[in-house]
């Protein structure tokens, strides 16, 4: 009994000796980026799954040229989240994008499985149409009002750490969202 206690006490002396790291959050700015990317990845499963809106256009052009007109919001959106990665996984955080935009896509594509393509395209296949159409879309906020409800891949950080996080950034995430 006395070499249990003994045991236990060494596990439990183990356990408080090391530190527990926090699980890395979100600030505004990476729920943002991670939003924009969210929904360009349904722009694409939609586009790819359905090929036309209710009118006959062309879905995959337009997401084509959508990316185009907002190419530089998505390469800010994925910078965003590689200075995510890099600063919570280390490395160069490209593969942790690589995984969420793969997550983002699957997301979408389960969808698609669990509505039928047919079910699937009849709710979303004009949103991207509209999303192209609108003169003055700007993707983060967008992305953000869209999909208010979603969960994103870490929790959202409390205010305490958003300060935190802001004056560890390299000044990317303290601009303002396009």
């Amino acid at each position: 009994m006395a070499m249990k206690r003994c045991f236990l006490s060494l596990i439990l002396l183990f356990l408080l000796a090391v530190p527990v790291q926090a699980e890395a959050c979100y600030s505004e700015r990476e729920v943002g980026a991670e939003n924009a990317l969210r929904l360009h990845s349904e722009m694409m499963v939609v586009a790819v799954t359905c090929r036309q809106t209710s009118q006959g256009r062309d879905l995959v052009k337009a997401h084509t040229q959508f990316t185009k007109k907002h190419i530089d919001t998505i390469k800010e959106a994925e910078a965003v989240m590689i200075a995510f990665y890099k600063d919570s996984h280390g490395g160069d955080g490209l593969a942790q994008l690589d995984a969420l935009r793969t997550k983002l896509a699957n997301e979408f594509g389960q969808m698609s499985a669990d509505e039928t393509p047919p079910t699937f395209c009849h709710h979303r296949r004009d949103k991207i149409m509209v999303l192209y159409d609108s003169p003055s879309l700007r993707l983060f906020e967008t992305g953000m009002t869209l999909y208010a409800g979603a969960p994103s891949y870490a929790p959202v950080c409390n205010e305490d750490n958003v300060a935190k996080i802001a004056q560890k950034s390299k000044g990317l995430r303290a601009r303002k969202p396009s």
